[in-house]
């Protein structure tokens, strides 16, 4: 009887961190409550999870608006048991490199060589136990996704996920490949099953991204020429007559949901905001910040060639920005979007 007690009873709640803000404190309260008001945690959330909360926070918050955990919270445990040992029975079926076809190991030739090639805050994709766990999540997802399959760019969206999955396991913001040697193969094996289906939670939204024609990068390249065109003219202007196309540095912006373009951390924080709206962000905001990172470096820019903006735009100089910065670029982004979509013509 006492046994059966302990077991239905709700999960015992967190202690609440020391000096944090009211934000996180919110955050901390939604996190507690047997079950989570996950409109509220998504309000939260797009406005970025600090550093100052434990690194579990982030995972959870995640995990949560991606649909992957329940928002009761006892039925946590039973839904991770499932949804891993439904990962673990999907790499039976799929991932037995004695009965591949031709067509599949291709695929998964392009993603040996990819992986060890993804930008990555620290260097653990130098790491053979992150680069296979890498290889059967990209691999996976192909095979049960034909319509998109794998393509080039989807092996850089799972390194946030990565970090942001091992920061509460190994407890240390920059984790190197030393570090990996450390965790269990247990808790690689849960990593690699949240990975898998939160990526594509997230590759749900965009797989027009990587289907036939990637239409769905098409589209955003060219509104984000619009935007260009209508915030700052003598740019666009510029740009056109150094005979630049817009495809031929926007195309990563939107292919990897700009991710290569900044350090570890922003990049996470960026996906604190697409996570949180993740049904409309892609089609209609991510879009306007591309634009406004675009118009961010107008001065410097229109004082440039054109192998001299070819040669900035590959690779910005980010590398000191701090999570304000990212955080200024969605504000703008955010007060472009309201403003032309107010406009019902704002579109040529």
């Amino acid at each position: 009887m006492k046994l059966n007690e302990e077991k239905n009873k709700s999960p015992k709640p967190q202690m609440e961190p020391k000096n944090i803000s009211h934000k996180m404190k919110k955050l901390h309260h939604i996190l507690n409550n047997p079950i989570i008001d996950i409109n509220e945690l998504k309000n939260i959330l797009w406005g970025g999870i600090t550093c100052e909360v434990p690194f579990i926070i982030r995972e959870k918050c995640w995990k949560l608006a991606l649909g992957y955990l329940p928002l009761n919270r006892e039925d946590t445990e039973k839904v991770l048991k499932k949804k891993r040992d439904e990962y673990e029975n999907l790499e039976k079926q799929y991932y037995n490199k004695n009965k591949l076809s031709e067509d599949e190991l291709k695929i998964l030739r392009q993603i040996k060589v990819d992986i060890p090639r993804t930008k990555s805050c620290y260097n653990i994709f130098n790491n053979n136990k992150i680069q296979q766990l890498s290889e059967r999540v990209l691999f996976i997802y192909s095979v049960r996704h034909p319509a998109c399959g794998y393509v080039q760019g989807i092996n850089d969206l799972i390194t946030p996920f990565l970090i942001v999955f091992l920061r509460p396991i190994i407890l240390k913001k920059e984790i190197n490949s030393d570090d990996i040697d450390n965790v269990s193969n247990d808790e690689l094996k849960n990593v690699e099953s949240d990975l898998y289906f939160c990526l594509s939670k997230l590759l749900e939204q965009i797989q027009d991204n990587y289907t036939f024609g990637q239409p769905g990068i098409q589209r955003a390249i060219i509104k984000v020429k619009e935007i260009v065109k209508r915030v700052d003219k003598s740019l666009f202007n510029h740009i056109y007559d150094n005979n630049i196309d817009f495809i031929q540095f926007s195309f990563r912006w939107v292919n990897c949901l700009l991710l290569r373009e900044f350090p570890i951390d922003i990049s996470i924080r960026l996906l604190d905001t697409y996570i949180s709206d993740i049904s409309d962000i892609f089609t209609d905001f991510h879009p306007y910040i591309c634009a406004v990172f675009l118009v961010h470096w107008s001065k410097h820019l229109k004082q440039m060639d054109f192998q001299q903006m070819l040669l900035f735009m590959q690779r910005f100089p980010t590398q000191n920005w701090k999570i304000q910065d990212i955080e200024s670029i969605l504000s703008e982004a955010f007060v472009l979007k309201n403003a032309f979509q107010s406009s019902p013509k704002h579109f040529s």
